[in-house]
């Protein structure tokens, strides 16, 4: 091998070299790789959110019935929830102080009466809504109300993006 063969190789081993000291100091050092500890998303609790979505199931005399509820614009005056059992749906919206009801699962809708719909289904919503402050943020709630009814409220879901459908009655 002559001079200049052995000048070339070692210029491209030195490159190499060079190149690869510099990646491992990008990579390892100052961002892109190794561990990053990323900015944690706050999470939201039930008296913060705006939207929630669970199921309760209510056992009262050997009896257990599921209910499924749905909310938007929760802790305000706009407030609308949904209420789904059986083949039985209430919809409330306290904004337009309107109610409807649906014996075929949302097939039919009925106009209904808000005043006594919202005196009837209101308290519940607010009883659960209450006791899910006590909610660990994961998993179920279990607890017995003053009547002594036994509630599990599950599929829990604090801030859900609930679709306009959700709340439709045509």
């Amino acid at each position: 091998m002559n001079k200049k063969t052995i000048y070339i190789i070692v210029a491209v081993l030195i490159v190499i070299i060079v190149v690869g000291v510099a990646a491992y100091a990008l990579l390892y050092n100052s961002g892109g790789g190794g561990t990053t500890s990323p900015t944690p998303t706050p999470i939201v609790g039930v008296a913060d959110a705006t939207t929630l979505q669970f199921s309760a199931n209510v056992t009262s005399q050997g009896q257990t019935t599921e209910y499924k509820w749905y909310g938007k614009d929760i802790h305000s005056s706009n407030m609308t929830i949904r209420v789904d059992f059986a083949n039985y749906v209430y919809i409330m919206n306290a904004s337009q102080e309107k109610s409807w009801s649906s014996t075929d699962s949302g097939a039919t809708w009925t106009q209904g009466n808000f005043t006594a719909d919202w005196i009837s289904w209101s308290p519940l919503w607010t009883g659960y809504v209450d006791n899910l402050a006590h909610w660990s943020g994961s998993g179920n709630y279990a607890y017995t109300d003053p009547s002594g009814e036994a509630i599990t409220l599950f599929n829990i879901s604090v801030n859900p993006t609930i679709p306009d459908s959700t709340f439709a009655t045509s």
